[in-house]
This record gives C-alpha cells, sequence and structure tokens, in this order.
C-alpha cells in the first residue's frame, strides 16, 4: 500500500511528467511540404516539431488509410501526402465552430514534441487535480487504501482498495480479495472503473466486467466519467462511491467468473495471447538476440508451462502448430485452467521478477489479465461451452 509521504512524491513525479495536451480544431493546424520534411507542423501559427509516426497518426484520425500515407512519405510522395491531408483538412473544417471535430494533440512533457493526436472524447482533470481527489479519497474514506500507481506513455491508473478481504474457498483455501476502483486517466478521459487484488500472492488485476451490475439489487455504471473539480461533478463522484461502497465494491457476476475461469481449460490461443504479451513487456536494452530469447524460454517454462507441453503434444501427432491460425489453436486445450493463466499475467504485471519489464507494459499485464477474466461474459472462454460439440 502507499503511505502519506510515498504518494507525495508520486504526485510530483505524475505532475512533472505528464503529458502536455492541446484541444484543437482541424483548421487550427497547417501542413506544408517542408514541414513534413523537418517533421515539424504549424499549430495557431507557430511551429512545433513532431515525431516521425505523426503524420501517419494524422491520416489514421481523418480517416485516410494510415499504409497508403506511410507510403506516400517513404516513397518521397510529399507533395501528394499534403495536398491529400490539406484537401480532408478543408473539407471536414467547412461547418460551424460547434459541428467541428476536436482533437487532441499529445505532446512528451520533456521534448515538447508532439508524439499522438486523438479524437477527444470530452476532457480530461489535470494530474494536479486527479491528485487532489486521491487525496480528498483517502481522507475522508478510512476503508479506502491507495493499493498502486501504475503509470505510462500518458496513462495512470489510481488503484484503491476497500480494506475488507472476501474469501472464495472454490479458489482455493486462503483464497482471499480486495475489492475497490481505479481511477483511470487517459490523455484525454478521467473515469472510474472496477479493480480487485488477489491478496494469497498479491496479484492485482484492473476488470470491467461491463454488465453495469454491482449486486442483484443495486444497478450501477461500472464506468463513470469526471471531467472537473466543479462542485456538481465531485459530487456526482462521491455519491457514486458511496452507492459502490455499499455493494463492497465486488460485481454480482464475480463469483460466477471466477467459477468459470477456475473449472475451463485455458486454449492453447488463450496461453499464446497471454504469453506474447508478457514477452511484449521485455525491455530488450543491453540484451543481445541470444539473451532475449534466453528470457522468452524462463518466462514461457516458469509461467506459462502448458505452453511447450502442448505444443510437444500437438507435433506428436502430427499437426505443425505453426501453421495453424488462431481460430484453429482456439479448439486445443492445454493443462492450464484460465485462472492459471490469468494469474500468471497478473503477478509479472503485479510483483517485481527477474525479467527487464517496460514499466508502462508492466503495469499493462493486469489490464490483459482482467480482459481475459471478463472473456466469459462474451461469448466464453474458448473452451467454456467445448461439451456442446458433443450434441
Amino acid at each position: 500500500m502507499i503511505e502519506v509521504k510515498e504518494f507525495e512524491a508520486i504526485r510530483k513525479d505524475l505532475i512533472r511528467n505528464d503529458v502536455i495536451t492541446k484541444r484543437i480544431t482541424l483548421d487550427n493546424i497547417d501542413i506544408s511540404e517542408d514541414d513534413i520534411k523537418n517533421e515539424m507542423i504549424t499549430v495557431y501559427g507557430s511551429k512545433v516539431s513532431v515525431n516521425k509516426s505523426f503524420f501517419r497518426k494524422l491520416a489514421m484520425v481523418i480517416n485516410v488509410n494510415s499504409t497508403l500515407a506511410s507510403q506516400f512519405i517513404k516513397n518521397d510522395d510529399i507533395k501528394i501526402y499534403t495536398m491529400l491531408i490539406n484537401a480532408i483538412k478543408k473539407y471536414k473544417t467547412i461547418k460551424k465552430d460547434a459541428e467541428k471535430d476536436v482533437f487532441t494533440l499529445i505532446a512528451d512533457p520533456v521534448s515538447k514534441c508532439i508524439v499522438d493526436i486523438v479524437k477527444s472524447k470530452g476532457g480530461r482533470m489535470s494530474m494536479n487535480s486527479i491528485c487532489d481527489v486521491t487525496e480528498r479519497i483517502l481522507d475522508e474514506h478510512s476503508y479506502m487504501q491507495l493499493e498502486s500507481v501504475d503509470s505510462g506513455y500518458g496513462n495512470v491508473n489510481f488503484n484503491f482498495l476497500n480494506q475488507k478481504e472476501v474469501y472464495f474457498p472454490k479458489a482455493g483455501p486462503d483464497e482471499a480479495f480486495k475489492f475497490g476502483f481505479s481511477i483511470n486517466a487517459t490523455p484525454t478521459t478521467t473515469s472510474i472503473g472496477l479493480y480487485n487484488h488477489r491478496m494469497v500472492c498479491t496479484n492485482g488485476m484492473t476488470v470491467n466486467l461491463g454488465n453495469g451490475e454491482l449486486s442483484n439489487e443495486n444497478k450501477f455504471s461500472e464506468k463513470f466519467s469526471i471531467r472537473s473539480l466543479d462542485t456538481e461533478s465531485l459530487q456526482k463522484f462521491f455519491n457514486k462511491l458511496k452507492s459502490v461502497k455499499e455493494t463492497g465494491f465486488q460485481p454480482s457476476s464475480f463469483n460466477d467468473q471466477l467459477n468459470a475461469a477456475i473449472n475451463t481449460k485455458a486454449s492453447l490461443a488463450e496461453v499464446h495471447t497471454a504469453l506474447t504479451n508478457c514477452y511484449d513487456a521485455v525491455n530488450p536494452k543491453g540484451m543481445n538476440t541470444q539473451d532475449l530469447n534466453h528470457c522468452y524460454s524462463k518466462i514461457a517454462k516458469k509461467y506459462f508451462p502448458a505452453y511447450g507441453l502442448t505444443i510437444n503434444r500437438v507435433d506428436k501427432k502430427g499437426f505443425d502448430t505453426k501453421l495453424m491460425n488462431d481460430k484453429q489453436k482456439t479448439y486445443i486445450k492445454t493443462g492450464m485452467s484460465v485462472w492459471d493463466v490469468i494469474n500468471s499475467v497478473t503477478f509479472l504485471g503485479s510483483n517485481d521478477s527477474e525479467f527487464n519489464f517496460y514499466d508502462s507494459n508492466k503495469a499493462g499485464l493486469k489490464s490483459i489479465g482482467g480482459r481475459l477474466f471478463a472473456k466469459s461474459q462474451k461469448g466464453g472462454y474458448d473452451l467454456q461451452f467445448s461439451d456442446f460439440s458433443n450434441l
């Protein structure tokens, strides 16, 4: 848990490293051939540097094929790209101000270089304001603790936990969980979502079960946006917090979800997806190809042992998994349960290990585990209803 003094240091670091954002409409920016060559754009009449991928991202947000846009730039057809972007920009800005699409430019806080452009989704509180709300929650709600703060690339999650532990004997005699919520900040939005923490091995998992119910009697949307610190917005936020507290922060479907994850074998596709997400979290800095492959091998053998065993079993039966598509892999049973896979992913995302992970990617593993956990609500785990194949 994060103590008051520790949070003071985290707060300063978050504010210092928070991305810089600027809301614009397309008529607020200008692009020329020279700008593209020099990796610049003009915003409100001032030249601003952008990174190499910006022009591809700009094409995407105004619905131009990004691959085509990249080919124009790569093949020195910058003039064509410029004409195309400016023509679409002009077409989209011939509207009343109230009807114009609003976008957000996202810049690195150190270099001030613009690294992204996204469609705005309504507004995001400043990091200073989010930290103020965090401190107020801890001051006024003694039952809440700040379990962790995950951050990276402008996305920050403040994970709060109700101190009461809830036991689930079917998951094991000592399986205890704490439930709470997260304040989730992206470069353009601020919202709250559910969060839970497995106490037996300190695995944090961010999950939105998405059914809008926290108990059978109490309907409550599991997503709620907060855009400012004005009195009305804060009152709505704390009213929501009170409603969720009455349910113990536990989704009504959590027990059923947990049982399904425990009792369903993970498919080769599900294990492979989880494993590759862990591979992607590794920072290869300082490692040669041999070292990196050795790292991948250790992750697979230690945390996903069923993966290699399943590959060997299938190979012995005369099938080459390298030639299989993702759909075919969903029919292959492994020796790990879905819950085993979730635990492996969230353990690596919640704890220090021998592997050198990117901080942002490591934190993201908690969300990946949560998405797998919630998968049974969207058609089920790959093998959850495999008995139907006998009908």
